[in-house]
């Protein structure tokens, strides 16, 4: 069975992504597999809907099999996510699918080949040592070097390349050319795709019916219902539990912690202290660091991930929905793979790595049953089960 892998967020899910799963199944897919990002995001931010409603959503919507990318590295920085989306899609899946700005897949294996060279590792460590931050530093560096400029997309693309080629991976590459609204994009245009910003700040403010016609009706109806049971989450409703967090926190207490060196730890602690009435996580910005990067240095104190927790590649993945279709690509290529899939969060294998990844995937769903609309027990999400069609 031909399968195609897209390393995805789907937050929410909306006609973009189906966009790409029509394009892979044109392309010659026989079976779709989503490793999509668990209960938060490579923003730094949480997901709006859980993972398992949000595995719903790409299933309703033509995926086959949705495993799980695992926290913290499903909210790390582009080269741990895409180390580990392309460690878990190489073993389910021969193409790797994904959306770009560029649309040409030579070129982006071209600006992958020079990325991944020491020469360019050397030039990128000395332009971090002056003041430029470390995504501007790379965005400059590689464009110096190919001659051309570079969205968000077409870099997470070239990281693909780059962790299949340090992986060994086998899994062949194809990519399709992003259309409609930029990404980042804030504001909903009339017509055409839209910015995944623009629709998650329209749920925001005017609630998941606003965006139905901007998403495939089984994804927009799988949204409306998570509103309703418990809404969706956001982070700024625990705004000051988290200002508390910091204000009581030194910053060499961080020392360890993923993202936040470079002196941010000491800027969050800072503004933390001084901070009132005025948005925390706005305070924050700087030209320094990207809003990303501090809201990832923000998570990973709040949960205590450190820079070995994302180091190397999840112990194990959860599976979090599958059709039959999907369950049948699983089965086959179940025993034929080191990866291990948990059809159960709660089967954890007995090592430490294993234990240590599900320590903080706990942690994270405690914080994130805080952050719904209507708030859920600690233990509520760590006891759901995969959503099977």
């Amino acid at each position: 069975m031909s399968a195609y892998g897209i390393i995805s967020e789907f937050n929410p899910f909306h006609n973009g992504h189906k966009y790409i799963i029509d394009a892979a199944r044109a392309s010659g897919a026989e079976a779709i597999v989503c490793v999509m990002s668990g209960n938060a995001v490579q923003r730094g931010e949480l997901a709006l809907a859980d993972k398992y409603y949000r595995a719903e959503m790409a299933l309703a919507s033509g995926a086959d099999l949705v495993l799980e990318l695992p926290f913290p590295w499903c909210a790390s920085g582009a080269e741990s996510f895409a180390l580990c989306g392309v460690r878990i899609a190489g073993e389910f899946s021969d193409v790797l699918c994904f959306g770009s700005e560029c649309g040409d897949i030579a070129e982006l294996s071209r600006a992958a080949e020079i990325a991944s060279g020491e020469e360019f590792v050397f030039e990128y460590k000395n332009r971090l040592s002056g003041n430029a931050g470390s995504a501007e530093a790379y965005f400059d560096l590689l464009s110096s070097k190919t001659g051309r400029s570079y969205s968000s997309n077409d870099i997470l693309g070239i990281e693909y390349l780059k962790a299949a080629k340090k992986l060994g991976s086998s899994l062949s590459f194809f990519t399709v050319k992003r259309e409609g609204a930029a990404y980042g994009s804030e504001n909903l245009e009339a017509e055409g795709f839209q910015s995944a910003t623009a629709i998650r700040k329209a749920v925001s403010e005017r609630g998941a019916d606003a965006v139905s016609k901007y998403m495939p009706d089984g994804a927009a109806s799988v949204l409306r219902r998570a509103e309703d049971k418990r809404g969706l989450a956001d982070i700024a409703r625990i705004e000051k539990a988290v200002k508390l967090y910091f204000r009581m926190k030194k910053a060499e207490e961080l020392d360890d912690i993923a993202e936040a060196d470079g002196g941010l730890a000491s800027r969050i602690c800072r503004v933390a202290r001084e901070c009132g009435e005025e948005s925390f996580f706005e305070s924050l910005k700087t030209k320094r660091y990207t809003d990303s990067r501090i809201r990832r240095a923000v998570l990973f104190s709040l949960v205590g991930v450190t820079r070995a927790d994302i180091s190397g590649t999840p112990a194990y993945v959860n599976m979090l929905g599958a059709n039959e279709r999907g369950r049948r690509l699983l089965a086959e290529r179940r025993n034929k793979t080191s990866v291990t899939v948990l059809s159960k969060a709660a089967d954890v294998p007995a090592d430490e790595r294993a234990g240590r990844q599900a320590e903080l995937s706990e942690r994270l769903d405690s914080l994130y049953s805080l952050a719904l609309e209507r708030e859920s027990t600690a233990g509520e999400l760590i006891r759901k089960s995969p959503v099977i069609f």
